[in-house]
């Protein structure tokens, strides 16, 4: 599974990207089981993720093909998350498991659904004349500067000096990160901090990955549109183009899509 997909999962279900037109979401379901587009499923008490296909749905339930090694003992009324690309944008929902049959799950129609730009997750450095400079502001702890190594919408990998009181831990959370980007002012954001790479750096520096907490639509939009905007950039100077979105059906799945239901 990709980065991308891993990095949706955590800033996807905010509100501004729930869709807002029924009809619209049912759409995107349709196409989904039309086009047998592979789906990743979460069940939110695993860490692990599992590869499936939507079969089938009606008004209440979706059908949902059993993934390779799925857990057996999955309790009804499980948490579960669903992502999918489609058409270059990043679709998904939450929902609850019914009932387990003996090659489908069924899961209850969610009540909303989700899309985010694909682009907008992609991750890309600053150029040499781009802003790189981070001021993190820690709680009850020296603030520490570093420079940004790269950047989505989502967060930024920093490289910065260790820090002389207290070490950085996954999960602490920061009151505010200050950071600039190219044709903006400074952005002010709280954060927490998603992973501590000391192995990447030498014995005086530490590699951080940090997600934005709630950050103000306004400044995610800017920081969105700066990250798409650079990676054209590095699309052009590699004289690389956009991939196909064409889909085709799995032969591995041959003779398992079937309808299981009929009006």
């Amino acid at each position: 599974m990709t980065e991308q997909i891993h990095e949706a999962r955590q800033h996807l279900f905010a509100e501004r990207y729930r869709v807002s037109s029924w009809l619209h979401a049912t759409n995107i379901l349709s196409s989904l089981i039309q086009d047998h587009t592979f789906c990743t499923l979460w069940l939110d008490d695993h860490t692990e993720s599992f590869n499936t296909l939507l079969l089938d749905m009606q008004e209440k339930f979706l059908w949902v093909d059993v993934p390779l090694n799925f857990p057996q003992n999955v309790c009804p009324e499980s948490s579960v998350t669903i992502i999918a690309r489609l058409d270059g944008l990043l679709s998904g929902f939450r929902s609850n498991i019914v009932r387990m049959e003996k090659e489908v799950v069924v899961i209850r129609h969610p009540d909303a659904l989700y899309q985010l730009q694909r682009r907008q997750l992609y991750r890309v450095p600053p150029t040499v004349q781009d802003p790189d400079q981070v001021e993190v502001y820690r709680q009850g702890a020296q603030m520490i500067t570093g420079r940004m190594q790269d950047i989505s919408a989502g967060g930024l990998r920093i490289l910065s000096r260790r820090p002389k009181d207290f070490p950085f831990l996954p999960g602490e959370q920061i009151p505010q990160i200050i950071f600039g980007i190219r044709d903006s002012a400074p952005l002010h954001m709280p954060a927490i901090v998603r992973f501590v790479d000391t192995y990447a750096a030498d014995v005086s520096g530490v590699i951080l990955g940090v997600a934005f907490q709630d950050p103000p639509a306004a400044d995610q939009e800017k920081v969105a549109q700066y990250v798409q905007t650079r990676d054209r950039e590095i699309l052009r100077l590699l004289s690389i183009g956009l991939r196909s979105s064409a889909k085709a059906e799995p032969a591995s799945w041959k003779g398992r899509i079937k309808r299981w239901w009929e009006t």
